[in-house]
């Protein structure tokens, strides 16, 4: 089934979270790693493939946010209205986490004067003029998103082990197996 239902995630819905959750999480992982590279070519390159990959998961969160307009979430399954309020909130703030981080991203390296090229493919045309106290500040920000994210998605994976182990309902399942 591609489509969400009322119970379960279609597997378009599916595909997506896992996608976008693994690109992220290595991203966040390589991110937090790029300091510690020294600066040559290795580092050149990882950059690339960072700005590639977020490149990437803008475009993925565009189509997941455009799917779940087409085929709305399944019900809450939780028996708590604040609980279920708290995770709709969530939702919302990892969305907007997971919009704004590449384009920040994208701002940070036009405002550095380096071009975001897509896997060496095409390049994104330049939206923003070169400014080093402008590329600190977008600098400072993805920084930023990028706890703000790495503590978001704890908190989502935690609720969800919480509904799985300790509610014992079909939340995690769901999101697994539709």
């Amino acid at each position: 089934m591609y489509f969400n239902t009322r119970d379960s995630y279609g597997l378009i819905a599916r595909i997506l979270h896992w996608l976008i959750f693994f690109l992220v999480a290595g991203m966040l992982i390589g991110g937090f790693s790029l300091s510690y590279l020294p600066s040559n070519g290795l580092k050149s390159f990882v950059i690339s493939i960072h700005k590639s990959i977020g490149f990437t998961i803008l475009l993925l969160m565009i189509a997941r946010l455009l799917w779940r307009l087409y085929s709305p979430p399944p019900r809450d399954l939780g028996d708590s209205l604040v609980l279920n309020y708290a995770a709709h909130v969530l939702h919302i703030v990892l969305y907007i986490l997971l919009f704004l981080q590449p384009l920040v991203g994208i701002l940070m390296s036009q405002t550095y004067g380096y071009p975001v090229s897509v896997f060496g493919i095409f390049e994104l045309p330049q939206i923003i003029w070169k400014s080093p106290l402008l590329a600190n500040f977008f600098s400072k920000v993805h920084t930023v998103i990028a706890v703000l994210l790495t503590v978001s998605i704890s908190i989502h994976a935690a609720a969800a082990l919480k509904h799985h182990y300790i509610d014992r309902n079909r939340i995690l399942i769901r999101m697994l197996k539709g």
